[in-house]
């Protein structure tokens, strides 16, 4: 992955963006043979390779992003390193299960999967999830959609059109699809953390940075108005999409 979006909004990455259900792990966990290494791909923060230090002996957490490896959080078991998905320095056949976690549509993904079938073992299994947009209720979804799709289109790279416009439906994977249930991340979140999180979205901060200017401020009043009380707390739904697949045998 040659492209870096999220180093200048790292610490509102970290604390904003959706923490992935338990299921989706549990699920994963399920799939795979040996539980000794997993390697977490484009681990930004490390938010997926923490929940999978549970499961799992070793995770080998990289990111080409420093700034987001230095808000990740530490355990034992966790090692963080500053490596592209497209080259990674784990050793041939040893590890038993790749997670990528809302990134690999910004992947090279001739050069990522020349990896994958380098370090995965045999019956490892490879899980890509991600999501587009959320969803709180049909007034505030109507101009947090508007602001997301269509106000910000052109600040957006092609790989983050990909993601929720495809939701993955046509990435292509290195070995047979394993059938995947449907997950939902959830949050109870203020209307300043809601924005708060939209912050950490990189279109938003392309904006920024070709026009100067936060363009959450034009929507703040409209968000507001739909909104109510901006310190009451509402339930935001992300709803994941996926790709899973299993190396064979031979």
């Amino acid at each position: 992955m040659n492209l870096d979006f999220f180093s200048h909004q790292s610490a509102y990455y970290a604390k904003y963006r959706p923490t992935y259900p338990k299921e989706l792990y549990d699920f994963v966990n399920s799939l795979v043979i040996d539980k000794n290494l997993v390697w977490d791909v484009a681990t930004g923060n490390g938010q997926a390779a923490i929940h999978l230090t549970d499961y799992f002996q070793r995770v080998y957490a990289t990111d080409l992003s420093q700034q987001q490896l230095s808000n990740a959080t530490q355990k034992s078991n966790v090692e963080y390193r500053l490596e592209h998905a497209e080259k990674c320095s784990l050793l041939d056949e040893t590890v038993d299960l790749i997670t990528v976690a809302t990134a690999i549509h910004w992947f090279d993904l001739d050069g990522f999967y020349k990896q994958v079938k380098r370090v995965l073992k045999p019956e490892g299994i490879l899980f890509a999830w991600s999501y587009g947009g959320c969803k709180i209720n049909t007034e505030i979804d109507r101009v947090i959609d508007y602001f997301n799709f269509e106000y910000l289109y052109d600040y957006w790279h092609e790989g983050a059109k990909m993601n929720w416009n495809d939701k993955y439906r046509s990435l292509p994977m290195p070995y047979p699809l394993v059938e995947t249930p449907t997950f939902v991340a959830k949050a109870d979140y203020t209307l300043q953390e809601v924005m708060n999180y939209m912050y950490s979205w990189s279109g938003v901060q392309e904006y920024i940075k070709q026009e100067g200017k936060n363009p959450l401020l034009d929507i703040k009043n409209e968000l507001l108005a739909v909104w109510g009380d901006e310190a009451e707390k509402k339930e935001v739904n992300w709803y994941l999409h996926s790709k899973c697949c299993r190396k064979p045998l031979d």
